[in-house]
């Protein structure tokens, strides 16, 4: 493949990626696509600066550095974007890259190293072949954040180029020992960036797709798993040990009519934050409605469960909300049921449902444990007779 060819493939990655990033920025927002569009652009621009003046549209002085400086920017900018993506809040730090990108450019002018095709050529691959390392674990750091499949693919492509550009440098500097011509390492950088586009834009709509799927699950006010998410979480089958917790705020009705719906509010908020930080996270939560909350926990005995379960409605107990009018201090009742061997989940919430109507009826800021209704008396024989 001449060298025309390359140089138009090389540009067209870039044009691709900046056209990708540029939709994806447009249609989700997700912070370091701008940057990464206007790095692509800047490298685009660099290798057109190269393909003019290999065929002598332009004097070298202006092609080699012009090519050289902006594409090392344009490197910068993307390792920068890159680690936006990833998930990284904006730092002041994050410049840090940019700066020295410019450094280096300025460096290669003042030396005139730009005038050597070899020294250029090793420089700028060396310098991409660091960014692209550094792109690469803000990527796999990101993914224990969030473990989306799109990451490994985007970090395998980033790791990828990063090796071509360095096949790329030894093949200049040390032709000899190059396992591959730097002409061919060159190619496969090319088939890299394409598909670290593509990998961004999977990433992007594999967020989006999470993201999406959270909102279906969360409850919006509380931010705890909802109704729907609670119950599709339960276990298919119970087992010894398995226990419901049925938690309700007292009186708060009363709290929305007196103080408005706001203070109501924060006060869901803040019952169901004080019911999550209890529940840690190995335990199922959930809000079921209204001022209704469950907790699902196994591997419990009866007295385990109530102390849970009274545990959770002390803390509530300690809450304090400041308005206008004083200070609200709400309370909850609960009903907590253990599981028996002729029972399912929706038999046994329904149980935990009847302990906490029973402490309501009891007075209230209390936990009661169901109790199995007593059995009938058998009639005597004596009656049976009679009658």
């Amino acid at each position: 493949m001449d060298l025309a060819t390359v140089l138009l493939l090389h540009k067209s990655s870039f044009i691709v990626g900046a056209l990708c990033f540029f939709y994806m920025r447009w249609r989700s927002r997700e912070p370091g696509l701008d940057l990464l569009a206007v790095g692509d652009c800047l490298l685009a621009f660099a290798s057109t600066l190269a393909g003019l003046g290999e065929q002598g549209s332009l004097p070298r002085e202006i092609w080699t550095f012009g090519s050289f400086s902006v594409g090392v920017t344009g490197y910068a900018l993307m390792a920068v974007g890159i680690i936006r993506l990833s998930g990284r809040r904006r730092k002041f730090s994050d410049w840090l890259l940019v700066t020295a990108a410019l450094a280096l450019s300025v460096l290669v002018g003042v030396t005139h190293w730009y005038l050597d095709n070899q020294m250029r050529a090793a420089i700028f691959n060396a310098n991409s072949s660091v960014f692209l390392a550094l792109s690469s674990a803000a990527i796999l750091v990101g993914f224990l954040r969030d473990r989306l499949p799109g990451r490994i693919g985007l970090a395998a492509s980033l790791m990828a180029a990063m090796t071509f550009s360095a096949l790329v440098v030894l093949g200049v500097v040390f032709p000899e020992y190059g396992p591959i011509a730097p002409r061919n390492a060159f190619f496969m950088l090319i088939i890299c960036h394409f598909s670290v586009a593509l990998f961004v834009v999977v990433l992007v709509q594999e967020r989006a797709e999470a993201k999406l799927s959270r909102l279906a699950n969360t409850d919006a006010l509380t931010g705890i798993p909802n109704r729907q998410n609670f119950l599709a979480s339960l276990p298919h089958q119970l087992k010894h040990g398995d226990g419901f917790i049925m938690i309700d705020i007292d009186h708060f009705k009363s709290v929305n009519d007196r103080h408005g719906h706001e203070v109501g509010d924060a006060v869901l908020v803040g019952v169901a934050q004080t019911i999550a930080a209890a529940a840690g996270g190995k335990l199922l939560l959930g809000r079921l409605g209204g001022e209704e909350f469950a907790l699902f926990l196994r591997d419990q005995t009866e007295e385990t469960l109530f102390a849970a379960a009274d545990d959770v409605r002390r803390k509530i107990k300690a809450l304090a909300f400041v308005v206008d009018a004083g200070t609200v201090r709400p309370t909850a009742s609960a009903g907590v049921a253990l599981w028996s061997d002729e029972c399912d989940a929706t038999r046994l919430r329904d149980r935990a449902d009847q302990a906490l109507y029973r402490a309501k009826r009891g007075g209230r800021d209390r936990v009661e444990m169901y109790a199995a209704p007593a059995a009938a008396p058998l009639p005597s024989v004596a009656a049976v007779v009679a009658f």
